[in-house]
């Protein structure tokens, strides 16, 4: 099997269960509790953990709220067990960066990893996300390459992939639907 097939079959199948990611990520966190050497970290940069914690978790939130609210039903951004798009979400957040629900779970996550206060489980979950989401993100882009063609192609090619550009941001048609 040719790799674009076997990344795309890849993709498709952790896009079907991307929600059990969380379980996994938990599970890492445990061993990194324990050789974490909580003692050592002062009152002030604890609290500096924590609230850089919680406002990159808040932000991952609030990205995922304003995506799934602004998102027709009967597209990429309201699906669960497979690729779905009758139209291409070209408006809103989806006008600064492709994989805008994906990009709100890196933050929540990151969030998470950062309450640990072990800089080494930052590293290894994001490494570890870029690994998982970059297959589900290739199998996504390659169902509407395929679904859409030259408009998906001029779209992707003006939109980057998981870092927003809001010089294209133009407004969606509707809120929260």
């Amino acid at each position: 099997m040719a790799l674009v097939q076997t990344f795309e079959k890849q993709g498709n199948f952790l896009f079907k269960y991307r929600g059990q990611f969380p379980v996994i990520l938990f599970l890492l966190a445990i061993p990194f509790i324990g050789i974490t050497d909580y003692a050592s970290i002062s009152e002030v940069n604890e609290r500096y953990y924590i609230n850089i914690s919680v406002f990159l978790s808040f932000v991952g939130f609030l990205i995922r709220f304003y995506t799934i609210g602004t998102t027709p039903h009967g597209t990429s951004g309201r699906n669960t067990k497979q690729q779905v798009a009758e139209v291409l979400n070209s408006t809103g957040i989806y006008a600064t960066l492709r994989h805008p629900l994906y990009l709100g779970n890196y933050l929540i996550w990151i969030g998470i990893a950062t309450y640990v206060f072990n800089p080494l489980f930052i590293l290894i979950i994001s490494l570890i996300f870029w690994l998982y989401y970059d297959r589900i993100m290739f199998a996504e882009e390659r169902f509407l390459e395929k679904k859409f063609g030259d408009e998906y192609l001029d779209w992707s090619n003006k939109i980057p992939a998981f870092i927003p550009n809001f010089l294209t941001i133009k407004h969606p048609p509707s809120l929260f639907h």
